[in-house]
Protein backbone atom coordinates (compact mmCIF):
# COMPACT_ATOMS: atom_id res chain seq x y z
CA UNK A 1 0.00 0.00 0.00
CA UNK A 2 1.34 3.25 -0.89
CA UNK A 3 1.10 6.59 1.10
CA UNK A 4 0.39 9.46 -1.15
CA UNK A 5 0.97 13.02 -0.75
CA UNK A 6 -2.49 13.01 1.61
CA UNK A 7 -3.84 10.08 2.75
CA UNK A 8 -6.67 9.65 4.70
CA UNK A 9 -6.00 8.87 8.60
CA UNK A 10 -6.68 5.37 8.05
CA UNK A 11 -4.76 4.55 5.23
CA UNK A 12 -1.98 6.49 6.87
CA UNK A 13 -2.15 4.21 10.02
CA UNK A 14 -2.54 1.11 8.57
CA UNK A 15 0.63 1.51 6.53
CA UNK A 16 2.68 2.55 9.50
CA UNK A 17 1.68 -1.21 11.15
CA UNK A 18 4.54 -2.24 8.70
CA UNK A 19 5.79 -1.16 7.89
CA UNK A 20 5.52 1.16 8.61
CA UNK A 21 5.41 1.23 8.23
CA UNK A 22 5.35 -0.64 10.46
CA UNK A 23 2.93 -1.25 12.79
CA UNK A 24 3.78 -0.32 18.17
CA UNK A 25 4.39 0.20 23.45
CA UNK A 26 7.13 -0.33 25.90
CA UNK A 27 6.67 -0.52 29.95
CA UNK A 28 6.58 3.24 30.64
CA UNK A 29 3.74 5.64 30.98
CA UNK A 30 3.04 7.28 28.14
CA UNK A 31 3.04 11.25 30.15
CA UNK A 32 -0.18 13.37 29.18
CA UNK A 33 0.14 16.11 26.85
CA UNK A 34 2.18 18.93 26.78
CA UNK A 35 2.02 22.29 25.57
CA UNK A 36 4.98 25.11 24.36
CA UNK A 37 4.00 28.15 23.40
CA UNK A 38 5.79 31.22 20.63
CA UNK A 39 4.26 34.03 19.91
CA UNK A 40 0.94 33.53 19.50
CA UNK A 41 0.59 30.01 18.09
CA UNK A 42 0.49 26.11 20.47
CA UNK A 43 1.17 22.75 19.06
CA UNK A 44 0.24 20.26 21.40
CA UNK A 45 1.20 16.10 21.03
CA UNK A 46 -1.09 13.49 21.40
CA UNK A 47 1.82 11.47 23.45
CA UNK A 48 5.11 12.92 24.64
CA UNK A 49 6.94 8.97 24.92
CA UNK A 50 7.48 7.69 21.55
CA UNK A 51 9.59 5.24 19.84
CA UNK A 52 11.65 5.67 16.53
CA UNK A 53 8.84 5.51 13.59
CA UNK A 54 6.43 6.32 15.87
CA UNK A 55 3.21 8.02 15.21
CA UNK A 56 2.65 11.43 16.94
CA UNK A 57 -0.96 13.54 16.12
CA UNK A 58 -0.10 17.27 16.35
CA UNK A 59 -2.54 19.79 17.42
CA UNK A 60 -1.76 23.20 16.05
CA UNK A 61 -3.92 26.05 17.26
CA UNK A 62 -3.32 30.43 16.67
CA UNK A 63 -2.02 30.62 13.02
CA UNK A 64 -2.81 32.99 10.81
CA UNK A 65 -6.11 31.57 8.82
CA UNK A 66 -5.42 29.29 5.62
CA UNK A 67 -1.52 29.90 6.70
CA UNK A 68 1.04 27.19 5.36
CA UNK A 69 2.91 25.44 7.78
CA UNK A 70 6.04 23.30 8.14
CA UNK A 71 7.21 21.57 10.67
CA UNK A 72 10.75 20.15 11.77
CA UNK A 73 12.46 18.49 14.57
CA UNK A 74 15.57 19.46 16.50
CA UNK A 75 15.32 22.83 14.22
CA UNK A 76 16.52 21.05 11.45
CA UNK A 77 15.11 17.48 10.19
CA UNK A 78 11.87 18.58 7.93
CA UNK A 79 9.10 16.19 9.65
CA UNK A 80 6.03 15.60 7.40
CA UNK A 81 3.00 15.88 8.87
CA UNK A 82 -0.49 14.39 7.40
CA UNK A 83 -3.79 16.29 7.88
CA UNK A 84 -6.51 14.00 9.78
CA UNK A 85 -8.52 16.05 7.46
CA UNK A 86 -6.50 15.18 4.06
CA UNK A 87 -6.38 18.78 3.25
CA UNK A 88 -3.54 20.47 2.93
CA UNK A 89 -0.83 21.26 5.36
CA UNK A 90 -2.15 24.49 5.97
CA UNK A 91 -4.08 26.18 8.94
CA UNK A 92 -7.66 26.59 8.68
CA UNK A 93 -10.91 29.37 8.44
CA UNK A 94 -9.39 29.39 12.37
CA UNK A 95 -6.00 29.22 12.41
CA UNK A 96 -6.26 25.81 13.49
CA UNK A 97 -4.35 22.54 12.34
CA UNK A 98 -4.28 18.92 13.21
CA UNK A 99 -2.04 16.52 11.52
CA UNK A 100 0.02 13.11 11.73
CA UNK A 101 3.72 12.94 11.99
CA UNK A 102 6.30 9.99 12.06
CA UNK A 103 9.22 10.48 14.14
CA UNK A 104 12.14 9.15 11.74
CA UNK A 105 13.28 5.76 12.59
CA UNK A 106 16.55 6.30 13.29
CA UNK A 107 15.58 9.15 15.56
CA UNK A 108 17.86 8.87 18.34
CA UNK A 109 16.96 7.72 22.02
CA UNK A 110 15.92 11.03 24.30
CA UNK A 111 14.26 14.94 23.83
CA UNK A 112 13.44 15.94 20.97
CA UNK A 113 12.24 19.39 19.83
CA UNK A 114 9.55 19.80 17.25
CA UNK A 115 8.40 23.09 15.94
CA UNK A 116 5.81 24.39 13.57
CA UNK A 117 6.49 27.74 11.76
CA UNK A 118 4.29 29.93 9.52
CA UNK A 119 6.02 30.77 5.68
CA UNK A 120 7.17 34.38 7.56
CA UNK A 121 8.51 32.51 10.61
CA UNK A 122 7.27 35.35 11.91
CA UNK A 123 4.46 32.53 14.58
CA UNK A 124 6.75 29.69 15.64
CA UNK A 125 5.54 27.34 18.22
CA UNK A 126 7.14 24.51 19.69
CA UNK A 127 6.78 21.33 22.09
CA UNK A 128 9.13 18.56 23.37
CA UNK A 129 8.43 15.16 22.84
CA UNK A 130 10.98 11.75 24.48
CA UNK A 131 12.22 9.01 22.01
CA UNK A 132 12.17 5.33 24.33
CA UNK A 133 13.25 1.83 22.83
CA UNK A 134 11.39 0.30 20.71
CA UNK A 135 9.72 -2.96 21.16
CA UNK A 136 12.17 -5.90 19.94
CA UNK A 137 11.33 -8.50 17.31
CA UNK A 138 12.64 -12.12 16.56
CA UNK A 139 10.86 -14.43 13.57
CA UNK A 140 11.15 -18.13 13.03
CA UNK A 141 12.02 -19.39 10.81
CA UNK A 142 14.10 -16.23 9.35
CA UNK A 143 14.62 -17.93 6.06
CA UNK A 144 12.58 -20.64 4.14
CA UNK A 145 11.58 -22.00 1.17
CA UNK A 146 8.25 -20.22 -0.65
CA UNK A 147 6.43 -23.60 -0.69
CA UNK A 148 7.01 -23.68 3.44
CA UNK A 149 6.17 -19.90 3.83
CA UNK A 150 2.40 -20.75 1.64
CA UNK A 151 1.49 -23.76 3.87
CA UNK A 152 3.31 -23.12 7.66
CA UNK A 153 4.13 -19.61 7.48
CA UNK A 154 6.23 -17.52 10.48
CA UNK A 155 5.58 -16.63 14.05
CA UNK A 156 7.24 -13.69 15.14
CA UNK A 157 7.33 -12.53 18.92
CA UNK A 158 7.29 -8.72 20.16
CA UNK A 159 8.41 -7.69 23.59
CA UNK A 160 8.72 -4.71 25.45
CA UNK A 161 4.59 -3.57 25.20
CA UNK A 162 2.85 -2.64 27.82
CA UNK A 163 1.25 -5.59 29.88
CA UNK A 164 -2.28 -5.53 28.73
CA UNK A 165 -1.76 -3.26 25.98
CA UNK A 166 -3.55 -4.10 22.56
CA UNK A 167 -0.81 -5.00 19.36
CA UNK A 168 -1.96 -4.36 15.95
CA UNK A 169 0.80 -5.91 12.96
CA UNK A 170 1.96 -5.04 9.83
CA UNK A 171 3.60 -6.53 7.08
CA UNK A 172 6.20 -5.18 4.50
CA UNK A 173 8.23 -5.32 1.76
CA UNK A 174 10.19 -3.17 -0.86
CA UNK A 175 7.52 -2.08 -2.44
CA UNK A 176 4.34 -2.15 -0.04
CA UNK A 177 2.78 -2.18 3.41
CA UNK A 178 -0.44 -3.74 4.91
CA UNK A 179 -2.14 -4.49 8.21
CA UNK A 180 -2.71 -7.79 8.77
CA UNK A 181 -4.42 -10.41 11.49
CA UNK A 182 -6.05 -9.71 14.30
CA UNK A 183 -5.02 -7.51 17.02
CA UNK A 184 -3.56 -9.29 19.98
CA UNK A 185 -3.15 -8.36 23.88
CA UNK A 186 0.07 -8.42 24.96
CA UNK A 187 1.15 -10.66 28.30
CA UNK A 188 2.09 -10.08 31.43
CA UNK A 189 5.49 -9.48 30.66
CA UNK A 190 4.73 -7.57 27.47
CA UNK A 191 5.10 -10.02 25.15
CA UNK A 192 2.71 -10.75 22.04
CA UNK A 193 3.52 -13.55 19.74
CA UNK A 194 1.44 -13.31 16.30
CA UNK A 195 2.06 -16.09 13.28
CA UNK A 196 1.41 -15.11 9.66
CA UNK A 197 0.42 -17.34 7.10
CA UNK A 198 0.08 -15.60 3.50
CA UNK A 199 -2.29 -15.89 0.69
CA UNK A 200 -1.61 -17.19 -2.48
CA UNK A 201 -1.71 -14.15 -4.81
CA UNK A 202 -1.28 -11.36 -2.46
CA UNK A 203 1.80 -9.09 -2.54
CA UNK A 204 3.62 -11.46 0.23
CA UNK A 205 3.23 -14.33 -0.90
CA UNK A 206 5.83 -14.81 -3.52
CA UNK A 207 10.00 -15.01 -3.19
CA UNK A 208 11.33 -12.04 -1.05
CA UNK A 209 12.28 -10.32 1.62
CA UNK A 210 9.78 -9.46 4.34
CA UNK A 211 9.47 -7.45 7.43
CA UNK A 212 6.84 -7.57 10.26
CA UNK A 213 6.49 -5.04 12.72
CA UNK A 214 4.11 -4.47 15.80
CA UNK A 215 2.43 -1.26 16.79
CA UNK A 216 0.15 0.38 19.84
CA UNK A 217 -3.05 1.15 19.21
CA UNK A 218 -2.57 4.92 18.46
CA UNK A 219 0.79 3.94 16.97
CA UNK A 220 3.31 6.06 18.97
CA UNK A 221 5.25 2.80 19.58
CA UNK A 222 6.30 0.67 16.66
CA UNK A 223 8.89 -2.57 17.07
CA UNK A 224 11.61 -3.21 16.00
CA UNK A 225 11.56 -5.08 12.29
CA UNK A 226 10.94 -8.89 12.49
CA UNK A 227 13.01 -9.71 9.13
CA UNK A 228 12.57 -12.67 6.72
CA UNK A 229 13.85 -14.18 3.50
CA UNK A 230 11.41 -16.40 1.61
CA UNK A 231 13.93 -18.31 -1.11
CA UNK A 232 12.63 -20.70 -4.14
CA UNK A 233 11.64 -24.18 -3.73
CA UNK A 234 14.64 -26.57 -4.78
CA UNK A 235 14.01 -28.30 -8.20
CA UNK A 236 13.29 -31.88 -7.69
CA UNK A 237 16.36 -34.03 -8.67
CA UNK A 238 16.03 -35.56 -12.36
CA UNK A 239 14.75 -39.45 -12.37
CA UNK A 240 17.65 -41.42 -13.30
CA UNK A 241 17.43 -43.17 -16.97
CA UNK A 242 16.22 -46.25 -17.10
CA UNK A 243 18.73 -48.86 -17.54
CA UNK A 244 18.25 -51.31 -20.22
CA UNK A 245 17.72 -55.67 -18.95
CA UNK A 246 20.19 -58.37 -20.17
CA UNK A 247 19.34 -59.01 -23.84
CA UNK A 248 17.67 -62.45 -24.38
CA UNK A 249 19.14 -64.81 -25.75
CA UNK A 250 17.73 -66.25 -29.55
CA UNK A 251 17.21 -69.97 -29.64
CA UNK A 252 17.22 -70.77 -33.17
CA UNK A 253 19.34 -69.11 -35.99
CA UNK A 254 18.37 -65.78 -37.24
CA UNK A 255 18.12 -64.87 -40.49
CA UNK A 256 18.51 -61.39 -42.25
CA UNK A 257 18.29 -60.20 -45.16
CA UNK A 258 19.17 -57.06 -47.40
Amino acid sequence: MSIQSSPSRSVLRRSAAVVATGLIAVAAAIGGAAVAQAASGTVTPSTTTVTAGGLVTLTVEGFAPEESLSFTLDGTTPLRTYAVNGGAEAADANGDYVGDAYLPRDAALGSHTISVTDSSRSNIASTVVTVVPQPTSSVTPSSLALSDYLTNGVTATFSGFDPGATVSFGIANEGSGDKVGSDAVAGPTGDVTFRYVPQAGDNYANVGSYRLTAASQDFSFVSEPAEFTVTADQASPAAPAPVAGPATPVKRAASFTG
